[in-house]
This record gives C-alpha cells, sequence and structure tokens, in this order.
C-alpha cells in the first residue's frame, strides 16, 4: 500500500466502476433490474464502510499494526468488488 490517499481513491475507482456498469447495464436493456439495483445499494454501503475503515486507521501506532489493518481494508475492497461484478454478470446472463 502506497499511501491512505491512494487507497481512498482506489476505493471510490472500483466501486463507481462497479456502478457505472450497472447503469450501463440498466440503460442498455432499457429494464429496470431490481438485483441490479440491490447491487448498487450494496457496494455503496461497501464504499462508505471502507471510508470510515480507513479514516479510523489513524488511531493505531505501530507501523506493523498500521500496514496489516491497511492490507485488510484493501483485500476486504478487492473480494466486494469482485463479488459485485460476479453478481452483476450472473444477473446479465439470467437477463437474457
Amino acid at each position: 500500500m502506497a499511501s491512505i490517499r491512494r487507497l481512498k481513491k482506489d476505493v471510490d475507482y472500483l466501486t463507481f466502476s462497479v456502478i457505472g456498469d450497472c447503469f450501463n447495464y440498466s440503460i442498455i436493456s432499457g429494464k429496470n433490474n431490481p438485483h441490479v439495483s440491490e447491487i448498487v445499494k450494496n457496494i455503496i454501503a461497501t464504499r462508505n464502510d471502507l471510508r470510515d475503515r480507513i479514516n479510523a486507521g489513524r488511531k493505531k501506532q505501530e507501523k506493523k499494526e498500521v500496514k496489516k489493518y491497511y492490507d485488510a481494508i484493501f483485500n476486504d475492497l478487492l473480494k466486494s468488488v469482485d463479488q459485485a461484478f460476479t453478481e452483476l454478470s450472473e444477473a446479465v446472463k439470467k437477463a437474457e
């Protein structure tokens, strides 16, 4: 992890990529799929949670503890984004 600011940017970039893909699907398909809306709600909640966790981590003092803390946040980010893209992919396949 390079910096806290970079981690925040990564959180925003990846979550907004999921949201953008969900909106693109909704526009192209012309349908309002409730499952896709749920994906957007979940990823927004995840983004807010991750940003809160990033801001709360500044209270940690030991360098090893801080690194583990932010690495765990980054791993949670990757897992949640991967899960959201997988759910969106399944929703698109079911709609076809």
